[in-house]
């Protein structure tokens, strides 16, 4: 590849891109207030921090299981190592979620506050992958012009980011009631397994067809358990 030749995205798609971003982040660090203001005024579930950064502490965990897979499925094609990685997302996460839960004798507000913790994180995650994004955009060097390549064949980079925002809310509300799930019915961590991966799986078969069907499938299925998590921790 010639790291001479320019970029894949030309100058004015990229001050567009990043104008959207920029213009889009405070609705990103909006989400996680909103939802602890909402369980607040809800029922005066203030966050309990310590719950809330084992939360945080729970997801970077799960991050990082994934990394031993991922170099498993390395030699892979590309299609076939991502579908294995996301598969395993679920049990990964889930089992995480479960460790966790089982070290803590969690109250509501506690479990609230983990789920928190856990979604929060994912969106400061979200924030710190788009400016990296961002600063590949522009770049004419061989790795930055794979991943422009990659987002290119992903049809992703020209949506506007308040679509993300709307998946970190409904993803959010799916891992606070999955928290609160598992909290209260431990065993309920095997049906999330599947639940998990295959939801993942979904929004990765969609996103090259329909993001509309991509957020629709992620604001009913996070709505859904988010509200059946409440409805059984009551």
């Amino acid at each position: 590849m010639n790291a001479s030749a320019g970029p894949l995205f030309q100058e004015e798609e990229v001050r567009k891109i990043r104008s959207r971003f920029f213009a889009t982040l405070p609705l990103y660090i909006m989400v996680p207030a909103a939802l602890a203001i909402a369980f607040m005024f809800a029922g005066g579930h203030a966050i309990d921090w310590k719950a809330f950064g084992l939360g945080a502490a729970g997801w970077i965990a799960a991050l990082l299981l994934r990394g031993p897979i991922a170099a498993l499925v390395m030699k892979l094609p590309q299609s076939a190592a991502q579908t294995i990685i996301v598969s395993s997302s679920g049990v990964l996460e889930e089992s995480v979620r479960l460790i966790l839960l089982g070290l803590t004798a969690a109250t509501l507000s506690e479990a609230l506050s983990i789920g928190q913790g856990w979604a929060a994180i994912e969106v400061i995650y979200t924030i710190i992958a788009g400016l990296v994004t961002l600063s590949l955009l522009g770049r004419t060097d061989d790795k930055a012009k794979q991943a422009q390549a990659m987002l290119a064949a992903q049809g992703t980079a020209h949506l506007h980011p308040i679509w993300g925002v709307a998946e970190r809310l409904f993803a959010s509300l799916f891992h606070i009631g999955a928290t609160l799930l598992i909290a209260a019915e431990p065993w309920l961590a095997a049906v999330l397994f599947p639940v998990h991966s295959l939801l993942n799986l979904s929004v990765l078969w969609l996103m090259k067809r329909s993001i509309l069907l991509v957020e629709g499938l992620i604001a009913v299925v996070g709505t859904g358990i988010m509200l059946a998590g409440w409805l059984l921790f009551q």
